[in-house]
């Protein structure tokens, strides 16, 4: 356990200060802090055009301040490998010892990072701009919805990126799957509007209880009241780390038995 805790701390440092040599923090913090209004802004728009009861601003903004956490998260997490494929790195990566799962899951930090920033200028933006009351928000809920949010997408992100070994980008696979996940998750219109079928896989999303989770953590409910969601990631976010390590294992061995670690 000590090697690897030091081989995420080492890599996540090695992330941060990379990221921030190739873009200065200013642009880093101008993009989320663009991409997170503008786009609460639109469904906020959208919900008051159409005029559903059911889909107020209030529940709009809660599920995109969420969402946030999909899009900065999942897609950034999924690309990693694909990322030093394209940058030529991959083959002087894998010359170490270290499992390239182990290797990544440090790397994902700053997307995890990423992702907290983006989810807490998002609730901002919902309190100062939408007037979204969180008088009566449960903050402990709250935290611990978004936390595990964070780190089930992540497991998400890290099957995903699996098969970026593999393949030459996993970028169509994580635009199909976070798409999927924002007409599917709840976040714009309640997951009872969709069909049966659909709703089964929408069962399977961590976004889905994110996002249920968050919005009963602002009208003030419990840890113990939101016991579901929360076990629901906890489970999914583990099933799908599993997965995620299998795949690494599997992709890494098809890339060294190919000869394919340069090949884009």
């Amino acid at each position: 356990m000590t090697g690897t805790a030091t081989i995420i701390w080492a890599t996540a440092k090695n992330t941060f200060i990379s990221r921030f040599t190739v873009t200065p923090p200013i642009f880093w913090a101008l993009q989320i802090v663009v991409t997170s209004f503008f786009t609460m802004y639109f469904f906020s728009l959208l919900a008051e055009y159409v005029g559903n009861p059911d889909v107020t601003v209030a529940f709009v903004v809660i599920g995109n301040a969420v969402q946030s956490i999909a899009a900065t998260t999942l897609y950034s997490v999924s690309e990693i490998p694909s990322v030093e494929k394209h940058t030529g790195t991959l083959s002087s990566l894998m010359q170490s010892p270290a499992p390239m799962f182990t290797v990544f899951l440090g790397m994902s930090l700053f997307s995890i990072f990423s992702g907290a920033v983006a989810v807490t200028l998002s609730l901002g933006y919902a309190a100062f701009f939408f007037h979204v009351s969180f008088a009566g928000c449960n903050f402990l809920s709250m935290a611990l919805t978004l936390t595990l949010t964070c780190l089930s997408l992540t497991g998400l992100g890290m099957l995903i990126g699996g098969a970026g070994l593999h393949l030459r980008t996993s970028a169509i696979i994580a635009n199909v799957v976070a798409y999927i996940g924002l007409l599917i998750s709840g976040v714009n219109f309640p997951v009872s509007y969709l069909p049966g079928w659909v709703q089964a896989a929408s069962a399977c999303m961590p976004l889905t209880y994110g996002v249920e989770a968050a919005r009963a953590a602002v009208e003030g409910a419990s840890p113990a009241e939101i016991l579901h969601p929360l076990g629901m990631m906890v489970v999914l976010g583990l099933a799908f780390a599993v997965l995620a390590w299998f795949a690494f294992r599997f992709f890494e061995r098809l890339l060294r038995h190919g000869g394919k670690t340069d090949a884009f």
